[in-house]
């Protein structure tokens, strides 16, 4: 593996962690004072914080992967690189809709 590829996919692997560290403390902040919530909604927050701390827990399994000196061969891969930006686009668009939540954007028509 290039060095450029090992930069990139630690790079992503990174923000991929800190977009999904933002969005688990806010969805099981919001779990936490959700009492007054509907059932479906309780739900949806159990299902995305599950989803952010499962992906915070990959990405920092990557990242401790990289930190060897030498990571599997499938980590390697300019191709396994490609789905990790996946992962990291999707994360910090998640992220991006947690912070436009809380800095008082609109949440759409349902403003939930």
């Amino acid at each position: 593996m290039t060095i450029s590829w090992r930069a990139a996919a630690a790079a992503l692997d990174a923000g991929t962690a800190v977009f999904a560290a933002v969005n688990a403390v806010y969805f099981v902040t919001r779990l936490a004072g959700s009492g007054a919530e509907p059932p479906a909604r309780r739900a949806a927050l159990l299902v995305l914080a599950a989803i952010s701390l499962s992906a915070l827990a990959e990405a920092l399994v990557l990242l401790t992967a990289f930190a060897a000196s030498d990571p599997a061969p499938l980590l390697s891969s300019s191709h396994w690189t490609a789905v990790r930006l996946l992962a990291c686009a999707a994360s910090g668009g998640i992220c991006a809709l947690v912070l436009r939540r809380l800095s008082g954007g609109s949440t759409g028509p349902g403003g939930g």
